[in-house]
């Protein structure tokens, strides 16, 4: 059965929760210096993508049928959302990229993405002419 869009809603709510709740976790009580912070960043990204023995990750792809992103007046979180395989996927994205990505992503027709487990490792936007 399709689920409706109060159910998918309030799915992400679900989630933005969580995330909300790991990031909070998850901060270091002293901030880390800003290029320190980008270039453990960029490992983490480029690491990923090499397989580890006994590592098993939820990898997948599909199109988006709902996209969105949340934008804190309060804090520097900007996350990109978008629901694709039954769940919400995620991307924690700089004030740079809000301004690129989100204006490409809201002008689409369609949104395909790819994730592993249930962060967003690729946008493709397409437009319909």
């Amino acid at each position: 059965m399709a689920k409706t869009e109060k159910e998918i809603m309030a799915e992400l709510e679900v989630e933005a929760e969580k995330l909300r709740k790991a990031a909070a976790a998850a901060a270091p009580a002293i901030a880390v210096e800003p290029v320190a912070a980008a270039l453990e960043q960029a490992a983490k990204e480029v690491y990923a993508a090499m397989p580890a023995v006994g590592l098993v990750t939820a990898a997948g792809s599909g199109r988006a049928s709902y996209a969105l992103v949340d934008y804190s007046f309060t804090s520097t979180s900007r996350v990109l959302w978008a629901y694709a395989g039954n769940a919400w996927r995620y991307r924690a994205i700089g004030d740079a990229e809000v301004a690129g990505i989100a204006k490409i992503v809201m002008e689409s027709t369609f949104l395909d993405v790819s994730w592993t487990d249930s962060n967003l490792t690729f946008v493709r936007c397409w437009r319909k002419f």
